[in-house]
Parts: structure tokens; C-alpha cells; sequence
């Protein structure tokens, strides 16, 4: 709660405008009580109850601000007022309540638009740190959560822990100031008739223990809850190919409608105790109404009190149990608000496990030198993926990686632009540990191109300058033309301004990765990472792509991942992986010669390939 508080402090001076103009916005319809109890006790003629004692109002301090302010008014309105008379006095009072009333209407305008302008501001703030922290976690936060859970707890949580801003923020202030000056009002009045009418105090507070608990315990399984069926939700739809050629609609509808189901059956859970809570408050504030009648009759009979105060005091009692029924429902919203934010920490709590050192060192353009020494990996520390593999690779080679599905090639590749960092052992470019350095200036110098190609769903040329924003148009295109992809972006509807839809959608597999591979020229990296680029495409996409992927890795440090025969044949040396460790490296011929291994992928994978 503190750390939120931090993100509200520079609006303090917003919220403290929002919570005076509350204030007023609640305050000012006492006037109309005051004054029906002025006209009634003093401008309307009393007739005796059968025979009963009359009582006329006490000259507590609104009844006489009341009349000392009738005497300056009259003194400085025309004789045409009649000020002295009751015509006149109440011609008065009547005006002053429709000016009152218009500073009402403004107040109104000024309280709700400065508490919600506070709270989108303080919003907008967190919303923005969240969403920098989640961008700043390690791969491995992504592997264990849901994209679409994130994107709950990004939008629905912070949405609202907005609530906290309007109810806690102003509305308990505003409220509690409205309370006191009320119940200074009404027991000015009458101290007796003021008691019995807060007899049901005690039963709203244990109606916001009883149900504030229960609150935050259904909204914080309501927010879990959505969290994964959103997850369920959005890969789904990412994945609505998938289930099309499954034909399995009819499946996925009963299972979203379980999930959808699940969720509304905890959504309601929460409801009923709002529901409930709410309630009983209204019930309370009738009780409260009710024993003003009732003993209130009693003292006007018996002259006790004036027949005035009466309606006054239903009036006065009611706007005193407004700001309570806020009080008790804040609770709830509160306590929903509370579950909101500690899911919203809970994220921004997660240390990454990959750490930029307080003095790291910017990195100078490289030469493309890269160094494992002696490096164990493990997602799981207590299962290693790869184990004391040390390798160099020159200024301009190309190493190819090969081995069977799970030999740790994927994994191996993530250590150098340090998705990952290694249990044990180090790695280095051009004889620096990239422990050492800003990972901008590390990872703007390594370029990869993977086998699924991922575009966001704006135009081509977005996509195109997503690593290089300040590139010319003459760029883009020679970037274009260098990785074949200028002639087909040329023949969109669009040219390069061509919306893509989401995840590159209205693309080919082939064009993808063209595009991709523009993207990577533009950024002219000096490492090249090409995992499986070429493993998922037909013969002509696949000779576009080697014919650019060959232009690309011209000049630079290569490591490629492909089980594709032509580029491991075209490399300087060939590491062969197996379990988690390098069994051999060296050209294709003295790998075929003398690793047992190499020669058993070679004749399972390549040779097919060889003879077609």
C-alpha cells in the first residue's frame, strides 16, 4: 500500500481539490433542511397539537445564521423585496437556494472530474512501470506465465486498483468531513433526537468487518480466475488454425464454456456478497429514518422539540447516511481494489534473472569474436540442458550446430545475447563477458533469425524498422532488395504501407522470413543467429531464403541451427551436440570421417536429401 501511495503522492494537490469540492457537493443540500425548518418554525403560523405544549426551534447556530442572514440581505435588497415580511424572507431564502444549488452543480462537475483525472494519471504511471518491468523480465517469467494472464493483470487489475484513487483517496475524506458536519448540525438541534437517530451506527460497522473480508478474498479468486481463462482464451485464438484442421470447434466452445462458467459462478460469489452488503446498508439507513418518525413524533407531541425539526431532521439524517452507505460500499471496493494491487506487485516484485551490473560497460562495435567457457545451463538448476561445453568461434565463421531434437542447440544460442544467464562458466564477445556490458549495446549487435518468424500487426515498413526506427527510405528498400523481399512487398495492395494483420497473417511462411531477414540486414548486426530459418518452407521459398540468408551472413560471425543440408554444408565447422554437451566439431569431411554421431545424422537427414 505504501508503494502504491508513492505513485498518488504527485497528484495530492488534485485529490485534495477533488475532496473540498466533495465536500461542498455534499454539504450544500443541508441548506434546503435548514431552511424548511426556518419557514416552518418561524415564517409558517403553528396551530396547537390538541392541546399540547408548541415548541419553537432553539437558536442553535443555524437557525441563527439563518436569521442574521436575512437581516444583511434585507438591509441591501429594494423596499420591492419586502425583506420584513415572511413573503420576502422566504423569497430570499429561495434565491439563495438556487445560487446555492448552481455551486452544487459545480462542485459536482469539479469533484468528479479531478478524482478521475488523479486516478487515470496515477493509472496511466503504473500502468506504464508494469509494463516496462514485464518488458525487462527474463525468458524464463514468459515460459511459466500465460501472455494472456499478463495482459490481465496489465489492464484488469490496474483498472481496478483505479477504484482506490476515487474511493479511498477522496471519498473517505470527502465522506468523513460530510459525517462531522452533520452530525455537529443535527445534534445542535436536538442532542437527543441526534443519539437516537445513530442507533444503527454500531451495525454498520460490523457489516464492513463481517463483509470487507469477504470481499477481498472472492474479488482476489475472481482476478485469478480471469487471469488463466484469459490465458486459455488467447492462445486459443492464437492457435485457431490448429484447432480448425482438428475440426475441434465443438470442443473448444464446452471447454471456454466451462472456464466462462467457472468464472461467472466465482464473479456471482463476489456479487452476492456486494449485493448483501449494500443491502443491509440501506436497510440500516431506513431503520435510522424510522426512528426519527417515531421518537421524533413523541417529542413534537409532548413539546419537546418543534414540529420543523422533524423534516429537517429526515433530511439531514439521510445525507448523513449517504456518506456512510459510501463508507460501508467503499469497503468493498477497497478491499477489491486492495486484491487488484497486490496482483499488480506481485509482478513488479519479480526480480529478473537476467541483471544489467550497476556499472555496466557500453559495448564498442565488435569484432564478432564469441567465447563459452566451460558453461552449464539449466532451466531448472537441478537439470542441467547443457554441461561444460566450451566453444570459440572466429571473427566471420560460420558454425553450424547439429543434433538431435533436445540436444540443447536452441538453448546454447539464447546464452549469447543473454536471454539466459549460465549457472556456471562465462561468455564472452571479443574477449568481454556479456555480464559486463548494457544488454542494449550487446543485444543491438546480434541479429536472429528464427524458424517461426513473429510480426506485429502493423504496416511492413513498421516491422521493417522495428530494430533501426531512424532508417531512410533508400535503406529500407536496399534492405528489402538485399533479402529478396523488395518484388512481393512491391505487389501489395499497399506497397510497404501495407497493413500485415496480427502475427504477419496475410504473409506466407517464405515472405515471413524475408522479411525478417530484411529487418536483421537493416540492423546490420555483427552476430548471426539463424535458428532452423529454413527448416519449415517449400523448395522455391527455400532458395529465395538462402540466397539472401548467404548475402546476410557475409562479413559477420554465423551460428545457424538447420537440420537443412545446403547450409551445414557451407560451414567453416560443424559442432555436433548431444545431450546437452559438444561431442566434436570440424568441417563436414573430418566430421563424416570420424564422429560415429555426425555420421548417423548424416545418413538419416542429409543423405535423402542429397539424392533428391
Amino acid at each position: 500500500m505504501w508503494r502504491f501511495l508513492q505513485y498518488v503522492r504527485p497528484y495530492s494537490g488534485l485529490i485534495a481539490a477533488a475532496v473540498l469540492c466533495g465536500t461542498l457537493k455534499f454539504v450544500l443540500p443541508a441548506s434546503v433542511a435548514i431552511v424548511q425548518r426556518f419557514v416552518i418554525d418561524r415564517l409558517v403560523p403553528i396551530t396547537q397539537f390538541a392541546g399540547a405544549p408548541v415548541a419553537h426551534a432553539k437558536s442553535d447556530f443555524s437557525y441563527r445564521w439563518t436569521l442574521d442572514y436575512l437581516n444583511w440581505a434585507g438591509a441591501r435588497l429594494p423596499s420591492s423585496w419586502q425583506a420584513g415580511t415572511p413573503w420576502g424572507q422566504l423569497n430570499i431564502l429561495m434565491a439563495t437556494l438556487v445560487v446555492v444549488y448552481a455551486l452544487w452543480a459545480g462542485s459536482h462537475f469539479l469533484r468528479s472530474y479531478l478524482a478521475q483525472l488523479a486516478g487515470h494519471r496515477v493509472i496511466l504511471n503504473l500502468r506504464t512501470d508494469l509494463y516496462t518491468h514485464i518488458t525487462r523480465l527474463s525468458h524464463s517469467f514468459f515460459q511459466t506465465h500465460q501472455s494472456g494472464g499478463i495482459v490481465s493483470r496489465l489492464m484488469a487489475d490496474i483498472a481496478l486498483a483505479q477504484n482506490f484513487i476515487g474511493s479511498a483517496m477522496t471519498n473517505i475524506w470527502m465522506d468523513l468531513a460530510t459525517c462531522v458536519f452533520y452530525l455537529c448540525l443535527l445534534f445542535s438541534m436536538d442532542s437527543s433526537l441526534a443519539w437516537a437517530s445513530l442507533g444503527v451506527f454500531p451495525f454498520y460497522l460490523a457489516s464492513m468487518k463481517t463483509y470487507g473480508r469477504a470481499a477481498k478474498r472472492t474479488t482476489k479468486e475472481v482476478q485469478e480466475a480471469l487471469e488463466e481463462f484469459s490465458g486459455d482464451v488467447q492462445e486459443r485464438v492464437a492457435g485457431i488454425g490448429v484447432v480448425k484442421s482438428f475440426a475441434a470447434e465443438r470442443r473448444e466452445s464446452k471447454s471456454f464454456f466451462h472456464g466462462a462458467r467457472g468464472l461467472y459462478d466465482l464473479t456471482m460469489r463476489s456479487v452476492r456478497v456486494s449485493a448483501l452488503s449494500q443491502s443491509l446498508t440501506q436497510w440500516l439507513t431506513q431503520m435510522a429514518t424510522l426512528i426519527i418518525l417515531w421518537y421524533g413524533g413523541y417529542r413534537v407531541l409532548h413539546g419537546y422539540t418543534s414540529a420543523g425539526t422533524i423534516p429537517a431532521f429526515i433530511l439531514l439524517v439521510r445525507e448523513l447516511y449517504m456518506p456512510m452507505n459510501r463508507i460501508s460500499e467503499m469497503n468493498t471496493v477497497l478491499q477489491n481494489s486492495l486484491a487488484a494491487i497486490d496482483r499488480v506487485f506481485e509482478v513488479l516484485d519479480i526480480v529478473p534473472d537476467v541483471q544489467e551490473k550497476p556499472a555496466a560497460l557500453r559495448l564498442p562495435r565488435l569484432k564478432g569474436r564469441i567465447t563459452l567457457d566451460r558453461v552449464s545451463f539449466g532451466y531448472d538448476a537441478e537439470r542441467p540442458v547443457l554441461r561444460d561445453i566450451s566453444l570459440g568461434v572466429r571473427p566471420g565463421e560460420v558454425v553450424a550446430l547439429v543434433g538431435s531434437s533436445g540436444a540443447g542447440k536452441s538453448t546454447l544460442v539464447q546464452l549469447i545475447p543473454r536471454f539466459y544467464d549460465p549457472q556456471a562458466g562465462r561468455v564472452l564477445v571479443d574477449d568481454t563477458d556479456v555480464r559486463d556490458v548494457t544488454l542494449r549495446s550487446l543485444r543491438s549487435q546480434i541479429g536472429v533469425v528464427a524458424q517461426e518468424t513473429l510480426l506485429f500487426s502493423g504496416t511492413v515498413r513498421e516491422n521493417l524498422l522495428y530494430g533501426k526506427p531512424a532508417a531512410s527510405g533508400e535503406e529500407l528498400e536496399r534492405a528489402a532488395h538485399a533479402a529478396h523481399a523488395h518484388e512481393f512487398i512491391e505487389a501489395l495492395p499497399e506497397g510497404y504501407d501495407t497493413p500485415l494483420g496480427e502475427r504477419g497473417a496475410k504473409l506466407s511462411g517464405g515472405q515471413k522470413q524475408r522479411i525478417a531477414i530484411a529487418r536483421a540486414f537493416l540492423t546490420d548486426p555483427r552476430i548471426l543467429i539463424l535458428d532452423e530459418a529454413t527448416s519449415a518452407l517449400d523448395s522455391e521459398s527455400e532458395a529465395l531464403i538462402q540466397a539472401a540468408l548467404a548475402e546476410l551472413m557475409k562479413g559477420r560471425t554465423n551460428i545457424v541451427i538447420a537440420h537443412r543440408l545446403s547450409t551445414i554444408l557451407g560451414a567453416d565447422r560443424i559442432a555436433v551436440m548431444r545431450d546437452g554437451q559438444i561431442v566434436d566439431i570440424a568441417p563436414h569431411e573430418a566430421l563424416l570421417a570420424r564422429c560415429p554421431l555426425y555420421a548417423n545424422l548424416y545418413n538419416t537427414q542429409f543423405r535423402v536429401a542429397l539424392a533428391g
